[in-house]
């Protein structure tokens, strides 16, 4: 969505996602031990603003590259408020409208979406796989 939008954005996942994240408009990087300075030799002029998806410990590194935790918000990791960040829940303003723009999107092929369904009888499998971490996309539960 933000590449769509003009942004330039330099996004983290494993070494095996490297290439999904260059496919769609990000420049890559992977997370772990060194992202800082990875993240400030990819984008020397500084981060402007850091959306945190994953909620695996990366926002003391966000507030190290922003210098603060102005313009960070979390919608995965819980401890935001314990260390000054933003926690959104989702929603805000007109959330109905924004969300059939990005369903048609979706379906012009415009914006890349990933689903794994599970079957409710295999909630427990959907919940390891999350767990485990490294989901590209949402995983969703269905009734069949």
């Amino acid at each position: 969505l933000a590449t769509a939008r003009g942004a330039r954005v330099i996004a983290t996942a494993g070494a095996s996602n490297q290439d999904y994240l260059t496919s769609l408009g990000a420049t890559p990087t992977t997370y772990g031990e060194g992202l800082v300075e990875r993240v400030r030799a990819l984008g020397p002029d500084g981060v402007d603003a850091v959306f945190d998806l994953a909620g695996k410990g990366a926002l003391p590194d966000s507030i190290t590259l922003r210098g603060g935790t102005e313009r960070i918000v979390t919608i995965a990791d819980f401890s935001a408020g314990k260390l000054g960040v933003a926690f959104s829940p989702g929603g805000g303003d007109h959330p109905v409208e924004r969300l059939a723009a990005a369903a048609q999107d979706a379906a012009a092929g415009t914006l890349t979406t990933t689903v794994t369904a599970y079957p409710l009888a295999k909630a427990a499998d959907a919940q390891q796989a999350s767990d485990a971490g490294h989901v590209r996309g949402k995983l969703v539960l269905t009734v069949d």
